[in-house]
């Protein structure tokens, strides 16, 4: 399959579903497919931050942010679902300007550490502000209610210069590349779209639970990248596809961290390069076969 004409497939499918599933399929299918769809665009809008070569494991925060405001919006004040989940984006792209403009002068670990506290202050404050969130009781009676931008930036200019810069931000800087203006744009565009998730989340599922937008939440949208592959925008979604499919049978229990792990584990020793690798593999361990099979020698 030609790369230009991969995502438009994709794409289309996902389309597809999302007019089927709810006319044909029960409720069981369409929270299956609402939970896979979000993780796609959880998975694709990190890419950015990993493009730049910034670990971010605060993702599910700017989810969390996304889906609260889109859900209180909705039920308080009977916004319509598409103003709501903008509302929901918008706002977290802006606490993304203001967590990103002074950490993202930190690099490599320490930036990481502070997503992670973000991670913990955004569920602190949705468990602990029951008035508005109502807690740990979950936020009840939600209203019901892409990706293709995305891609697109990756394959622009700008998405060039996210990856030089991933590639040495030194060696960027030096061709006149403006290092922190463009790893801040890559970070609120990655917290827009992860606060869309958020609010498509909340309007599908209809029950919000602080503890869902915790540390494990942010790692597995990680584990989503790193499985499916980095080299390529359409790695974030098979990952993403793969690994909530997978793991249905074990959600909300031990195994499911676990089963992400062996997952981790494995791409690492066996497909470095992620799922997308897979195809390559598989072809060159056929070529190997073939040319080292002996040849029969002609009958004397």
């Amino acid at each position: 399959m030609r790369p230009k004409l991969g995502v438009p497939i994709v794409l289309a499918t996902v389309v597809g579903l999302a007019l089927l599933v709810p006319r044909f399929g029960g409720d069981y299918y369409v929270h299956v497919f609402a939970l896979v769809f979000t993780n796609v665009i959880l998975a694709a809008s990190l890419r950015p931050s990993l493009t730049c070569g910034q670990l971010n494991i605060g993702h599910s925060a700017f989810m969390s942010i996304g889906a609260y405001t889109s859900a209180l919006l909705a039920k308080n004040l009977a916004v319509p679902f598409e103003i709501s989940l903008v509302c929901g984006a918008l706002l977290a792209a802006a606490v993304g300007l203001a967590i990103g403009y002074p950490s993202l002068r930190l690099r490599g670990v320490y930036f990481a550490m502070v997503t992670v506290a973000f991670v913990e202050v955004i569920r602190l404050i949705a468990q602990l502000w029951v008035s508005l969130t109502r807690g740990m009781s979950g936020l009840s009676g939600i209203p019901k209610p892409s990706i293709l931008v995305l891609w697109k930036l990756e394959h622009s200019r700008l998405g060039l210069i996210w990856k030089s810069i991933g590639l040495g931000d030194n060696l960027a800087q030096s061709l006149g590349v403006d290092i922190a203006r463009h790893k801040l744009l890559a970070f609120m565009l990655g917290c827009f779209f992860a606060g869309t998730a958020g609010a498509f989340y909340a309007h599908f599922i209809r029950f919000l639970f602080p503890p869902e937008f915790g540390f494990l939440m942010a790692t597995n949208i990680l584990v989503y990248n790193y499985v499916g592959g980095r080299g390529h925008f359409v790695g974030p979604v098979v990952g993403a596809t793969f690994l909530s499919l997978l793991s249905e049978p074990f959600r909300g229990s031990p195994y499911e961290t676990i089963f992400f792990s062996i997952a981790m584990l494995l791409t690492i020793l066996f497909l470095p390069g992620g799922l997308i690798t897979l195809p390559r593999k598989l072809a060159e361990l056929r070529w190997w076969r073939t040319a080292s099979s002996p040849t029969p020698s002609p009958a004397a």
